[in-house]
């Protein structure tokens, strides 16, 4: 049997991590991501968690994963915790990350965005195509084509529509699927402040030590806190490894968002002008004004420039569909609300157990149409119980964390 050729539309973490477990496995694949390289824009943090770690694990190459490992935060004693406080760094509430406990001598933590791509992109070379941005696609019995918005035409096996929420692929083929705007108020306002040894050695035990917090004035300010310092600088695990690839050195940072008081509004962003960021750091100046002297400085030492916007939407889980030659990974099919922290973590999941059935239809194993359609029901059955509960923001974040109501599980582990 002919290795099956798989083209993928959309070159974020779903799409790279499959992208990585195909080539590791010898199976010819191509990635076509819409925006182009220089001006694509990353964030700052992303928390890791057991199901992330094992989705990488079996994607990337052994020397990739060991570099994922060392690029990720350094292992704090709550680093598997969310903690609600309040402005004087006392903890009011706390909840474990759901899914199993990361345990061992370097469990997930979290990780720069951008050094994240940067770890996905490596070794990818020509498989990857920016500014490559999806126009059609034309679905047959024994092939898909994707058709580019330059009218260039790619041939393959199976289309895996990796392009997020806004998915083109999803629009064409389910237009309808709806996405729901999902506001969270201020705490969709993010920046970063400098992880300074003076900062870290002064801040509240309890924000440092846990994996992500939330401080809540009672009144409905609140402001979420993550830090960032890695095991080992980049570049020079990087080098010790013998991974090539374009890498760029982050300092360690504290990542801040919300600090914004009920009333005032965070602009969209494309309302943002030039004097936005200015304006949106002197706010959050005057909001927690009153709050511990070290939380303070962080908000001061914010870098307006560092500031933006993200306005969330959701999907709700969508019913069964007709089992073809497109399927969906990610944000295109399983896109949730960040209250859990499981988003992320299980599109990479879920581009393993999409990798393992094409793989197995490329051993001729099993049907190709069988292959995606045990893939899709894995999917389903592990994901979309965790897009209902994310979507209840007010009770398991926001600065709920109020945890399961008596009967519910206390963790999910798909």
């Amino acid at each position: 049997m002919a290795s099956i050729k798989v083209l993928i539309a959309g070159g974020g973490i779903a799409g790279l991590t499959l992208a990585q477990g195909l080539k590791r496995e010898g199976i010819d694949c191509l990635v076509f991501e819409r925006d182009p390289l220089d001006r694509w824009r990353t964030g700052y943090l992303l928390n890791l968690d057991v199901e992330g770690d094992h989705g990488l694990e079996a994607c990337l190459a052994p020397e990739l994963y060991e570099l994922y490992k060392r690029a990720s935060g350094q292992t704090m004693s709550g680093h598997d915790q969310s903690v609600v406080l309040d402005p004087g760094g006392n903890a009011l509430t706390s909840m474990p990350h759901f899914g199993e406990p990361a345990t061992g001598d370097r469990p997930p933590t979290n990780i720069d965005r951008r050094s994240f791509r940067q770890i996905l992109l490596a070794g990818l070379g020509e498989i990857v195509h920016h500014g490559a941005e999806v126009a059609d696609i034309e679905l047959g019995d024994s092939g898909v084509t994707l058709v580019l918005a330059d009218g260039s035409r790619v041939e393959g096996d199976v289309l895996v529509a990796a392009d997020g929420v806004g998915s083109a692929v999803r629009r064409k083929l389910m237009p309808e699927v709806e996405i729901i705007p999902s506001p969270v108020g201020a705490l969709g306002l993010f920046g970063r402040s400098p992880l300074t040894k003076e900062a870290a050695a002064e801040l509240p035990q309890a924000i440092w030590d846990a994996g992500f917090a939330i401080i809540s004035d009672g009144r409905g300010t609140m402001m979420g806190v993550g830090h960032w310092d890695p095991r080992q600088p980049l570049q020079q695990a990087a080098a010790e490894l013998g991974v090539a690839g374009s890498f760029d050195e982050a300092e360690p940072y504290f990542m801040l968002n919300g600090a914004i008081p009920p009333g005032v509004e965070v602009p969209a962003p494309a309302q943002w002008t030039a004097d936005t960021p200015r304006l949106m750091h002197e706010t959050m100046i005057a909001a927690v004004a009153g709050w511990h002297p070290v939380l303070q400085g962080l908000v001061e030492r914010i870098d307006p420039q560092t500031l933006f916007s993200h306005p969330f939407r959701r999907l709700d889980p969508t019913p069964p569909w007709t089992t073809s030659r497109v399927t969906y990974v990610g944000d295109s099919i399983t896109a949730m609300l960040p209250t859990l922290g499981k988003g992320a973590n299980m599109s990479m999941l879920n581009a393993a157990r999409l990798r393992d059935q094409l793989l197995a239809a490329d051993l001729g194993e099993r049907p190709l149409l069988d292959a995606i359609a045990a893939y899709e029901d894995e999917m389903r059955a592990a994901t979309y119980p965790l897009m209902e509960i994310a979507a209840d923001h007010n009770r398991f974040g926001g600065g709920g964390l109020r945890g399961p109501a008596e009967g519910e599980p206390a963790g999910v582990n798909p």
